[in-house]
């Protein structure tokens, strides 16, 4: 399937249109709104509307000022449906079966259902399955008329994708970080001045063993007796640690060990295992994904263009 129709897939897994139309349902109403050589009722309009209500688990809260409201924007929608009928009837957009068939089974695949459980999944929501295959006939030949008459025309440019690049290096730049890792002897609670001078000869001990190339790991098993702590600490950014600690590593080299921070509950020393200053991230690294960022922009800004022209070319006339 096109890339536009699978669009339509990611959004909900069973659509609901506003509006189902048909000559026998009608009663006698009155005009809402006429497009071109279209006419919109007041039927059409209020039962677009008891739908959308229905929809809305919070809608018997709605003030009677906020139902009209609801009721006005879903003529609006409505509106635009008609236009967008008369665009597809003129540009002679067509849907097949197997285009439907394929949404279907997209459908199904991201929803992990059987074609049994989807329908079962659409009757406890009020609609038959083949209403269901032709609201999603009319959902395609929308993305269809949107990709011939609008993404057709957002282009982004080389010079625009650098141009956002430049203007924006903040947001593709790594922050500075260090990864450590530490090795804390613990000083037991109510020792003694001679069992903390003892710990803290193991802590100078343990230090001069990793200034020699021992690892973190190692040093653990050789003072496990002393309940020694530690290990990959993962990163940080400088400040983030307390200041006692921050102060004894931020100024490491990669593979430096720190001096030895002395608190009521321990000996910490750590090893400084990578860094990095913060480096823009290259540009051929991010372009596809700021081109998709100034492709929706454009997508966007020419759909309301677009739109816009179309209303301005038709003859809307809105009668309550």
């Amino acid at each position: 399937m096109p890339g536009i129709l699978k669009q339509i897939i990611t959004a909900v897994v069973f659509i609901l249109f506003l509006v189902t139309t048909s000559v026998n349902a009608e009663i006698i109403s009155k005009i809402a709104a006429v497009v071109n050589d279209a006419i919109i009722t007041t039927y059409q309009l209020d039962n677009a509307l008891e739908k959308a209500l229905k929809l809305n688990p919070s809608s018997s809260s709605l003030s009677a000022a906020e139902k009209e409201k609801l009721r006005l924007k879903i003529l609006d929608q409505l509106i635009e449906e008609e236009l967008f009928k008369e665009r597809v009837s003129k540009l002679r957009i067509k849907v097949s079966d197997a285009d439907v068939e394929a949404a279907i089974n997209d459908v199904q695949q991201q929803n992990k259902l059987t074609r049994e459980q989807l329908i079962a999944a659409l009757q406890q929501q009020g609609m038959t399955f083949e209403t269901y295959r032709e609201s999603l006939r009319k959902q395609i030949l929308r993305f269809k008329l949107i990709g011939i008459e609008v993404q057709s025309k957002a282009e982004v440019t080389s010079a625009e994708v650098r141009e956002y690049y430049r203007e924006h290096l903040e947001d593709y730049s790594e922050s500075p970080y260090m990864q450590l890792s530490r090795l804390t002897i613990p000083i037991p609670k109510g020792a003694e001045k001679g069992k903390i001078d003892d710990l803290r000869a193991l802590a100078i001990e343990a230090q001069g063993r990793l200034e020699k190339g021992e690892s973190v790991n190692t040093l653990l098993v050789s003072y496990a007796t002393a309940g020694a702590d530690g290990g990959d600490m993962g990163k940080f950014r400088i400040g983030e640690l307390s200041e006692s600690f921050d102060r004894v590593v931020r100024d490491l080299k990669v593979g430096e060990i720190s001096e030895i921070v002395e608190i009521p509950n321990g000996f910490f020393l750590f090893k400084m295992d990578d860094r990095s200053s913060g480096a823009e991230k290259p540009f051929d690294d991010v372009r596809a994904g700021i081109e998709q960022i100034l492709m929706e922009k454009k997508r966007e800004e020419t759909f309301k263009n677009w739109n816009k022209e179309l209303r301005k070319e038709a003859y809307i006339d809105i009668r309550i």
